[in-house]
């Protein structure tokens, strides 16, 4: 961490004025015991995230300290700590906290006890008092490592190898902390990978990637017996509807973020210590130090992604039961639509297409605050509903930050899980606070069968294949410049957009490698009387520094922001150029990101900005099509020089071989391929070599998952 950022704050500590009478403790109980479950995973072994938030809990200062400091009070100490600290570490191949003198082990659990600096500072301060060499800064600087050099971290227990995503393990930890630190509030920080509703969090690399779920994060939680005044999640994606209602009954307030975390997490530091200094507080205002000082932390880190992109929010558990009342609701109005209007579920649907996407748009995690936000729920919804969804929200997300870049974020997310597959599907189930909303699941993805206590609660409804108001029949046909297109012969209120895969072929490598997606134009052919979509040519694809990329549309708003990611490769490593576009502007380069890896559902919380990276040699990466399985092979372009700012515009393509995939995407967002068609690019204009390789008439249906 920055310790400018530590030395100022420190400072800020020392010359609080704490009350000469505050009220005791009981000898025998803390006020807090914040418990840190650290699973390291390749956040630590990689990149030393963990150990770096260990450095930070480090500088921490017991506030007891502080007033031993200002009364000259040099050998008293309290009986009972205000604030204790214990961690458990595991889940990692490597470690690096030899400098907090752990000796963290990759072959067993080890559980420690955080002991801040104490006594001992008191007689730093009056030694750098008489010091006239040192100027102010300096002062502060040792100051602080005083701190440091005096916390210790000591180890309590070793304990048998296990999985941290175990459900056992974590509910041991919680047991052995409030037993022998017993507090009048507990907390509790997970702390590692989050991957949404569906996939869970805590990804153990011992143990091949092990990973825990929502119901068995309930499971753990509930077995421990201890009620929490606070659960923190240090770990994306993990404020959402499904989260609150797991963990309801289990904690008081819940502070997590929407979108991804950055991988120095939250500020670590910043938050403990003021814990420290004004232990009295509860886990509400615990909420809001989090979000406030990690947006402050960010800023401070000149990092545009990990600042435009931030979320953090807090939530009452206590409201989430009536939150999931109406969730359920909603989702009743929006079955009985289903079933008797499809041309006025069109409408409803506009709230589900026009959220905020989190994450890569892989986690299916939007924005659940469009719902009473959207003009739908304002025309479309019983006023009662309408106002109980607003009121609901509003009491449960009591307090939120964000970026510029995720302004639209309301706190909560929640999982549109229309094109998921049937054993993502099985999973979610467990989760979800709604039955309606899994009946609705089960009629729109065919392959899925809903759990038979659902409708053992709600209505069957008929399956979308069955339903004629919402098939989609398409004609492939070619234009009148020989490019390929599609016409919707039938069904066109289902169509809710149309886009188009291109790949080229590579003639020195024989790959025919992905160039990115866009959105197909549209035009109304008055003669058929139908819309055809169409792409007009190859003149204004997106280009790094004159480079065509390959720029992947990942998520949009309805304020029209759009995220995309562009692969690429800095020494061996491959990273993702997360890159922002507003209107009509090119898009902006706000930093890398190193991605999702499909094999393990884990969503990397390394964000780099391009000061760091800039002079290094990098290359272009161009996903391989037919790749077999989930991991993508890439294609590298020739090196070029990273800088601190890289321009992304639009370029004509080079003339050549290409291959345009046309896929449909209906009103439940569900992708409907199309087929693909090779073309002729001369530069100017697109033509079909062969047209009986594109045509006649197509149903679409959902790709097999």
């Amino acid at each position: 961490m920055k310790k400018t950022l530590c030395l100022l704050a420190l400072l800020l500590c020392l010359f609080i004025a704490l009350p000469a009478c505050a009220e005791e403790t009981p000898q025998d109980t803390s006020e807090w015991t914040v418990m840190f479950y650290f699973c390291g995973s390749d956040l630590e072994s990689g990149h030393s995230y963990a150990s770096g938030n260990l450095e930070e809990i480090s500088y921490c200062l017991d506030y007891a300290t502080v007033l031993n400091a200002q009364l000259g009070v040099e050998d008293a100490a309290p009986a009972m700590e205000d604030v204790n600290v214990v961690i458990q570490t595991g889940g990692s191949k490597q470690w690096h906290a030899q400098d907090l003198g752990m000796d963290v082990r990759t072959d067993a659990l080890q559980r420690w006890h955080f002991r801040p600096a104490r006594n001992t500072l008191g007689i730093a301060v009056s030694e750098l008092e008489k010091s006239e060499e040192l100027d102010a800064k300096a002062m502060v600087e040792a100051l602080a490592d005083a701190i440091h050099d005096n916390a210790k971290m000591e180890l309590m227990q070793d304990l048998p190898l296990a999985s941290m995503a175990a459900p056992e393990t974590l509910a041991d930890f919680i047991r052995w902390g409030a037993e022998n630190y017993p507090a009048r509030k507990y907390a509790l920080v997970l702390w590692d990978h989050g991957t949404g509703a569906i996939n869970g969090l805590l990804i153990d690399e011992l143990f091949d990637g092990d990973t825990m779920r929502l119901d068995e994060l309930k499971a753990a939680l509930t077995d421990s017996g201890v009620h929490f005044e606070a659960l923190l999640f240090d770990a994306c994606l993990m404020a959402n509807l499904e989260t609150a209602y797991a963990v309801k009954d289990s904690a008081d307030w819940m502070i997590a973020s929407e979108e991804l975390v950055a991988g120095k997490g939250s500020a670590m530091y910043s938050w403990l210590q003021q814990l420290y200094c004004t232990p009295q507080w509860g886990g509400d205002r615990l909420g809001r130090w989090v979000c406030e000082m990690t947006q402050g932390k960010y800023a401070q880190e000149t990092n545009d992604q990990a600042e435009n992109t931030l979320t953090w929010s807090v939530i009452d558990l206590s409201k989430i039961d009536r939150l999931a009342a109406a969730f359920d609701r909603f989702f009743a109005v929006c079955n009985n639509v289903y079933v008797n209007d499809a041309d006025f579920m069109r409408s409803v649907c506009e709230v589900f297409n026009d959220a905020f996407e989190f994450g890569l748009g892989d986690a299916d995690m939007i924005d659940l605050a469009r719902i009473p936000f959207h003009p739908f729920c304002i025309l479309g919804l019983e006023r009662d509903l309408y106002v109980e969804l607003l009121d609901a929200l509003s009491d449960a997300v009591v307090y939120n930050t964000h970026g510029p870049n995720r302004a639209s974020a309301g706190g909560l997310s929640f999982c549109y899980a229309a094109g998921v597959s049937p054993a993502k599907l099985d999973d979610y189930a467990k989760v979800c606070p709604s039955v309606h909303y899994l009946a609705l699941l089960d009629a729109i993805n065919p392959g899925w069968h809903a759990p038979e206590w659902v409708l053992e609660q709600t209505e069957k409804l008929p399956e979308i294949v069955d339903l004629q108001d919402y098939q989609i029949h398409v004609e492939k046909t070619a234009g009148a410049d020989g490019s390929p297109s599609i016409a919707i012969v039938d069904g066109f209120p289902c169509v809710w957009d149309v886009y188009v895969n291109v790949s080229r072929l590579n003639p020195r490598t024989g790959n025919i490698v992905r160039l990115g997606s866009s959105n197909a134009y549209r035009k109304w052919d008055e003669n058929a009387n139908r819309m055809v979509f169409y792409v007009e040519n190859l003149t204004n694809r997106p280009a790094l520094e004159g480079v065509h990329c390959s720029a992947e549309l990942v998520s949009r708003d309805y304020l029209g922001k759009m995220l995309y990611n562009v692969p690429i490769q800095i020494e061996g490593e491959t990273y993702l150029l997360r890159c922002g576009v507003e209107g009509n502007d090119n898009p902006v380069v706000y930093g890398l990101w190193e991605g999702y890896d499909a094999d393990s559902g884990v969503y990397s919380r390394n964000v780099v900005p391009l000061l760091k990276v800039a002079g290094r040699d990098c290359a272009l990466l161009y996903p391989i099509d037919g790749t077999e399985g989930s991991r993508t092979r890439y294609e590298a372009s020739e090196p070029m020089t990273m800088y601190r700012s890289m321009e992304i515009t639009f370029e004509p393509l080079e003339p050549g071989t290409y291959y345009m995939d046309y896929w449909v995407e209906d009103i439940f967002m569900r992708d409907l391929p199309v087929g693909r068609c090779e073309v002729q690019w001369d530069g100017t204009s697109l033509t079909i070599p062969s047209e009986a390789d594109w045509q006649g008439d197509l149903l679409l249906t959902m790709a097999e998952q």
